[in-house]
């Protein structure tokens, strides 16, 4: 099979996974209680019912939910995806504003927890049951169990609000325009982190178990007999083997890191894309 009909055959598949997972997100939103019209019309004196089934009619939540489904997603596939129930802008446009924020986080983020998780993990490595090795495995089970709200008010109170060494929250300091990277990257230093904390525990615990069993290997016994010493081996034999398989992690890091992205960019109110999803479910804005 050729790469190209392999290719193929993998997006055919894809397909039905694709149209579920929308099928599955789009019942799950207008399933649940509530709708637009009455968060708009809420605190609306005497709206009348024929007003009521107007406003319905001009959003088309008046039709059957499978006919919303196929007008959505067929607006979808033309990259139409209307216009916000609350603010009347298109919603495309949103994104777009909000999007620069979220990648901005993720990726400073994702960076944060494979340089850290992969430094402490060989150093764990270099001395099991050492020192460091008991660091590094509670600060792995540390990133696991503790979550993500309490981490992000806690960072809070320590350094913005005790220590007044980091901003609390927001992208840039209010009346400042124009770029200021200085600046963004204050405000940028705590929902990095806090976000980072769990992918960087992942990898750290990852690069250790693979160190270690590297370690073990003939090629490396051979390095010893060879009289090279362990900083090189470490280096050049052990890091070499145990981090190709950190790629692989990575990858699948960065939807983590955008599902994460929701609960600190409300924390820190980071104007991205979590922010934006955490505000509209919260209005009803299908």
């Amino acid at each position: 099979m050729t790469v190209t009909a392999y290719a193929l055959r993998r997006l055919l598949h894809a397909i039905p996974t694709i149209l579920g997972v929308t099928m599955l997100g789009f019942a799950i939103v207008h399933l649940a209680p509530g709708d637009p019209v009455q968060f708009v019309a809420f605190g609306a004196a005497g709206m009348t019912p024929e007003q009521d089934a107007e406003l319905r009619h001009a959003y088309g939540l008046d039709q059957p939910l499978p006919l919303q489904y196929l007008n959505w997603l067929g607006d979808v596939c033309r990259l139409d995806f209307g216009r916000s129930f609350i603010t009347h802008e298109p919603v495309l446009h949103m994104i777009g504003d909000r999007l620069p924020a979220t990648l901005v986080l993720t990726v400073t983020a994702l960076a944060i927890a494979t340089s850290a998780g992969i430094a402490f993990g060989m150093l764990a490595a270099l001395r099991p049951g050492g020192f460091v090795d008991g660091l590094v495995r509670a600060l792995a089970v540390a990133g696991t169990a503790i979550p993500t709200f309490w981490l992000g008010l806690a960072a809070i109170v320590l350094f913005a609000v005790q220590l007044r060494l980091l901003p609390s929250g927001g992208i840039l300091t209010l009346g400042l325009r124009g770029p200021h990277p200085l600046d963004l990257a204050r405000h940028l230093v705590l929902p990095a982190c806090v976000l980072a904390l769990g992918g960087l525990a992942t990898v750290s615990r990852f690069v250790r178990a693979e160190a270690l069993d590297v370690a073990g290997q003939d090629f490396v016994r051979t390095a010893r007999a060879k009289g090279l010493s362990e900083a090189y081996i470490a280096r050049v034999h052990v890091a070499r083997a145990a981090l190709l398989p950190v790629a692989t992690l990575v990858g699948g890091a960065m939807p983590q890191l955008f599902g994460g992205a929701v609960v600190v960019e409300t924390v820190f109110s980071w104007p991205g894309m979590g922010r934006l999803s955490y505000d509209a479910a919260l209005q009803r804005d299908y």
